[in-house]
């Protein structure tokens, strides 16, 4: 039969428990088997089903892809928009002279230099929302490749 721990030992052992520490990696740390660090946890009433933080995990990794989904399809609507502002009337107008009085004249499309920044503008949204479909790209395991990180981090598998 092997020895009782020490107070400080077990006391070590608990924190580790209580901080979150999976099983294996308190019993590694602490030199102990796997069914000392169980048996501590069971005399204090912890548990180490972490099938509640797999639910939490799951909600949340679903809430972030649906926020990103919405963010992408506003990118999407922003470079369509901006894409229509090409064929639009165009106001330009200015401020001068020593009266700082206000010109303006409506042409009936904009300007070179302004098509020019209208197309800058959709591109660079347009390439947000490429980049947000890439993201969430399907790579065979249904996740992205920053859920499988976060999946693989909190030691889940599919």
């Amino acid at each position: 039969m092997p020895a009782p721990l020490a107070p400080q030992k077990r006391a070590a052992i608990l924190e580790d428990i209580r901080a979150g520490k999976t099983r294996n990696r308190t019993a590694r740390d602490h030199g102990v088997s796997f069914s000392t660090v169980t048996k501590i946890a069971g005399e204090e009433r912890i548990s180490f089903d972490r099938s509640q933080t797999k639910s939490a995990t799951d909600a949340a990794v679903a809430d972030a892809r649906a926020i990103r989904a919405a963010t992408s399809r506003r990118f999407l609507d922003e470079a369509n928009k901006l894409l229509d502002e090409l064929h639009q009337p165009h106001t330009a107008y200015s401020f001068g002279g020593k009266e700082n009085t206000y010109n303006e004249h409506e042409f009936p499309e904009p300007p070179v230099d302004a098509k020019r920044t209208l197309i800058t503008a959709a591109a660079i949204a347009y390439d947000k929302h490429l980049a947000q479909e890439r993201h969430d790209a399907d790579d065979g395991t249904g996740l992205s490749a920053v859920d499988a990180w976060l999946r693989g981090m909190l030691g889940e598998t599919r």
